[in-house]
């Protein structure tokens, strides 16, 4: 065994040579490098291959906001409305903090579901990466958990609302229903036990809970590893682009030149229910306008990026069309049957011409770049951004308080958080069948359809093994994930 040898000042060196700090932590520190220095495969400069870290720094900030708002609000049927009422009107930024928290719970719901589409369309589930999908649908599983025990503790007409309806739902579960609606509520009816026993779900089971699966979930990344894709461009990117290039690039010119306009304040902007003021308004449509004039340089340059972004755009202008036109909200009706058109058309056009945007390596570019400091330059800049985006969503949207829970008040018109529009939609649908209630079809249709979502990786083995090479689940995933979009919309749509 070697000897420790005196160092300077009478210290003692280690046997591993480390001096300093270093020698605090006996750890081999150039190993330790190498580990976490692991090389990025290079697809990951694509920002939307980095969604798995987006709602990571999302979970961060929920938990740093909740601790705060804990300090404040009391889970009592007698006090939870009026302490939530103090932190959103007394407490100096409580509205600033609760905000942050309700806008960063709905942006990770969203980054979930598009990190899970980008695994689903990229074949990333498959062998030997099953398990991980596994656990990927429980963390969304858990994540909507903790979105729906969030709202309830509000106390609300919502949020009780809401719970008796969800209690209702689990009560028709085959076999499990009654015992498990009977533990959610804490007795027969939604009651004051029923308020406790979600804030201990919301504070202490469920963050545990996703923390646990979250470190499965990273650990079977690493031992996997990340999966590598190669991409083939048919095009080359240098020169001029073609004349539906520039097309696009014109159509997203045009928008931003319209959102400068509504800027100038013409024109209100409304959004998912909320009525801005004026102030707000020119806000809203200059970030539009910017982020417009963006996409068309970056169109004009053959970057994927002002692709995403025009669609993106087209696709929410074409939603809001089809509202106005379904509601008989639209000013003028032909002129809205126009522009729905003219916007379909755009968005047809640029989905058959994405393949001229495909941004390859060049041929002397390595295939893999170093964790530090490139990727995570990369993932610091993503997480400054949502910074950003929460920041604006708070100041333009903040979270605001309805109606006090009333249990002998039913609401005429009562929704449930954006994220269960399907849900809410397909229970509206379901008839009865085969004896059963239209509740217990629509919990049993969902439950086929959590089934499939698990076990999909397995399933696509399947199909892969009975057509091989058509690529059924693509089709498959277009038709679920429209099926949902559609769903969700309508059910935002209706009163």
């Amino acid at each position: 065994m070697t000897e420790p040898t005196a160092g300077p000042a009478g210290g003692r060196r280690t046997g591993s040579g480390a001096t300093g700090w270093e020698a605090l932590i006996p750890l081999d520190w150039n190993r330790l490098r190498d580990l976490t220095n692991e090389p990025v495969p290079h697809h990951l400069k694509r920002w939307w291959f980095c969604l798995g870290g987006t709602p990571a720094y999302l979970l961060l900030i929920q938990i740093t906001t909740g601790i705060l708002l804990t300090f404040y609000y009391q889970p009592s049927t007698e006090q939870a409305y009026e302490s939530v009422g103090r932190i959103t009107y007394q407490v100096p930024f409580g509205w600033f903090v609760r905000s942050i928290h309700k806008w960063s719970a709905n942006l990770m719901i969203v980054a979930l579901i598009l990190h899970m589409l980008r695994v689903y369309f990229t074949g990333a589930y498959r062998h030997p990466r099953q398990l991980n999908w596994v656990f990927g649908v429980a963390l969304l599983g858990v994540t909507l958990a903790l979105g729906f025990t969030g709202y309830s503790l509000i106390y609300e007409q919502l949020s009780f609302w809401g719970a008796t309806v969800a209690a209702n739902l689990t009560e028709s579960v085959p076999l499990v229903g009654p015992p498990m609606a009977t533990f959610l509520r804490g007795g027969p009816q939604v009651g004051p036990t029923t308020l406790t026993r979600l804030y201990v779900l919301h504070i202490g089971v469920l963050p545990a809970v996703l923390i646990a699966v979250l470190g499965l979930h990273i650990t079977m990344v690493r031992l996997h590893g990340v999966t590598e894709f190669e991409f083939e461009s048919p095009l080359v990117r240098e020169g001029r682009g073609d004349g539906a290039t520039w097309f696009l690039a014109m159509v997203a010119l045009a928008g931003a030149v319209v959102a400068a306009v509504a800027a100038t304040g013409w024109q209100g902007f409304e959004f998912i229910g909320y009525a801005l003021t004026q102030r707000a308004s020119q806000v809203v449509w200059g970030m539009i306008a910017l982020l417009l004039l963006y996409a068309a340089c970056a169109l004009s340059r053959r970057s994927l990026t002002g692709l995403l972004l025009l669609l993106a755009g087209c696709g929410l202008a074409l939603g809001k069309v089809m509202r106005d036109l379904a509601l008989r909200e639209s000013p003028a009706p032909a002129l809205w049957v126009v522009a729905g058109i003219a916007l379909l058309v755009v968005l047809v056009v640029a989905l058959v011409r994405q393949r001229r945007f495909d941004e390859p390596p060049a041929p002397d570019e390595p295939k893999q770049f170093n964790f530090f400091p490139d990727h995570m330059l990369t993932e610091l800049m993503i997480g400054t951004g949502l910074l950003l985006l929460l920041t604006l969503l708070t100041l333009v949207f903040p979270a605001g308080l309805g109606v006090k829970a009333d249990p002998n008040v039913t609401p005429e018109h009562i929704k449930p958080e954006w994220y269960f529009y399907f849900q809410f939609r397909l229970l509206k649908l379901c008839p009865g069948l085969f004896g059963l209630t239209a509740l217990q079809v629509s919990v049993l249709l969902t439950g086929v359809l959590m089934v499939v979502v698990v076990l999909w990786p397995w399933i696509d083995g399947v199909l892969e093994r009975v057509a091989p090479g058509k690529d059924l689940s693509v089709y498959v995933g277009i038709t679920g994930f429209l099926w949902f979009l559609g769903f969700t919309v309508w059910e935002a749509m209706v009163e």
